[in-house]
């Protein structure tokens, strides 16, 4: 009876690995259950028009979205002429783009494996999969931080003078940045002591209340987070940040944030696995990707953590898979360099990052920096 063979050349092998990595990546990272369409009240949106089957399909690397400016004025009343008072429609424009991500990694040839009790094609493409992952998460970080900082520790795999790809970084606008404890501090009078408490966020979150929108001159509102039918502003911040406001309510009180988390929302629901607390309306998140300062204070010497607070549509997301095999997200392959010798994997995405902004202004994003108590 003959034998059913799937040769290491099956194409279809090289799909399900492109699927399982694409899945892997996204999975694992912190943003993915902050993602949503476009059009939902998601802290992350991801714009559809650059990937194969989407409505306005059709070649291009660029996305725009347009804002629609509030009206703003008094009615016309009784016995005042409306010709020529007409409120003007304005509007701004977002724009992105999307660009190819490519690594590989060599694994050898035949005789490096025949000495190691290991498979080393596997380690390859878990390797990559994990890298894809960091890689993906990084980019985000860095374009809503609208800064690549000075830490290599929380960001490994981009260099501190990385200014963005494909979309430039863009540094926040005066309305959305907020330093120090209170948020009224600049960088040059940031102190050490200008740490996180529950009162900065307290403040944040009137400070986003109290964006009631009138572009081009004021900020737009932010709109809460949407998910699982709850409404929230999002809070993602390093450990150090999480711990300076643990040290600062005391385990009592970080007992009944961690106790507010689970009574308002339920432990079990997906968008607030990793939560580490629930204050005022805000879920408190701690994340292990982020952007940190070593120049802040007046005498430029002060270590800074950037912090995001986030509402609806803070950030977006595209991808390119208009030009890639079955619509796929990742494409992997294999090659052989030297005759056959070594077995490289190389892997190669399109796909682009970028926070959400209009008319110069941060939209559904306030950027925390404060100071922080290092970690031992």
């Amino acid at each position: 009876m003959a034998r059913t063979q799937i040769l290491p050349s099956d194409p279809n092998k090289k799909k399900a690995w492109c699927a399982t990595v694409a899945q892997d990546s996204i999975k694992e990272m912190y943003y993915s259950r902050l993602i949503g369409e476009e059009g939902t009240n998601s802290a992350i949106i991801r714009k559809v028009d650059t990937e194969a089957g989407s409505s306005n399909g059709g070649p291009g690397d660029e996305v725009t979205t347009a804002l629609v400016a509030k009206l703003r004025g008094a009615p016309i009343t009784e016995g005042k002429k409306l010709a020529g008072k007409e409120f003007k429609l304005q509007h701004a424009a977002h724009t992105m783009r999307v660009n190819e991500f490519r690594h590989g990694v060599n694994v050898g040839a035949r005789i490096e494996q025949s000495r190691v009790g290991m498979n080393l094609k596997k380690q390859g493409r878990e390797s990559l999969t994990r890298y894809i992952k960091e890689m993906y998460e990084e980019v985000l970080t860095i374009a809503l931080s609208g800064a690549r900082g000075t830490n290599v520790d929380e960001i490994q795999h981009f260099e501190t003078t990385y200014a963005g790809y494909p979309n430039a970084l863009r540094a926040p606008d005066s309305s959305h940045l907020f330093i120090g404890q209170a948020g009224t501090a600049t960088k040059a009078t940031l102190v050490a002591g200008d740490k996180m408490n529950l009162s900065t966020i307290n403040k944040l979150r009137t400070k986003s209340k109290k964006m009631l929108g009138g572009q081009p001159d004021k900020a737009v509102k932010m709109t809460p987070v949407l998910k699982g039918g709850k409404s929230m502003f999002i809070l993602a911040a390093l450990p150090e940040v999480i711990q300076d406001i643990r040290d600062d309510v005391g385990s009592a009180g970080w007992f009944e944030a961690q106790k507010a988390l689970t009574t308002a929302i339920g432990k079990e629901s997906e968008i607030f696995k990793g939560g580490a607390g629930w204050f005022n309306g805000v879920l408190i998140d701690e994340v292990e990707t982020g952007v940190k300062f070593n120049d802040y204070g007046a005498g430029a010497n002060i270590n800074a953590a950037r912090s995001l607070f986030m509402g609806s549509n803070a950030g977006a997301i595209a991808h390119g898979t208009k030009g890639m095999a079955d619509g796929l997200e990742v494409a992997l392959d294999e090659d052989t360099d030297d005759r056959k010798h070594d077995h490289i994997l190389f892997f190669e995405m399109i796909f682009g990052a970028d926070k959400c902004a209009y008319n110069g202004m941060d939209y559904g994003l306030i950027s925390v920096d404060t100071a922080f108590t290092a970690a031992v």
